[in-house]
């Protein structure tokens, strides 16, 4: 059985509507709307921070991989999901920051916040989680709108479509 974590950052995808406009929820909001089929796999999760992605720093990258590296050894993948504003910015520094990885780290997010009815997040987050589940996939990649990019070459270069992000000089894995 595969065990997977999954750290959470913040950004749309574990977004709800307040009186502020939208804002991040926890990991038990994402889970409540997931709904996944049956896989042989244990889930668990660890809020790491609620943070609109367009707020995410070096600082936050430390945080981060931190919380990979600790949550490394008892897991067989990490899918972290994160704001799509400064994803690709992420997925490149922890690339560097945690290199030749032979697990899979998978960062995801939504256009769209996963409560709403026509939302990318649920395919999203399940293709994450299947891809962490794999056992060829390795290293941080970006899965997003049906693609899995390498963590280096993803390039956000749509605001607002469900195909928002591109591979850079490099095929989609």
């Amino acid at each position: 059985m595969k065990k997977i974590l999954m750290l959470t950052t913040g950004g749309t995808i574990a977004s709800a509507p307040s009186a502020d406009g939208l804002a991040p929820r926890g990991s038990s909001e994402i889970l409540s709307h997931l709904g996944m089929a049956p896989l042989d796999m244990e889930l668990e999760t660890k809020e790491v921070l609620t943070l609109d992605s367009s707020n995410i720093q070096p600082e936050e990258w430390k945080i981060i991989a931190s919380a990979i590296y600790e949550g490394f050894e008892g897991h067989d993948g990490i899918v972290v999901t994160h704001g799509t504003d400064t994803m690709a910015y992420t997925s490149a520094a922890l690339s560097y920051m945690i290199q030749n990885s032979r697990k899979p780290i998978v960062i995801t997010g939504s256009q769209m916040p996963i409560n709403t009815d026509s939302t990318d997040a649920k395919v999203n987050l399940r293709d994450s989680i299947y891809y962490a589940c794999d056992d060829y996939s390795e290293n941080v990649s970006l899965v997003f709108d049906g693609s899995v990019i390498a963590g280096t070459r993803a390039k956000k270069m749509m605001a607002r479509s469900f195909n928002a992000f591109y591979s850079v000089n490099f095929p989609v894995l």
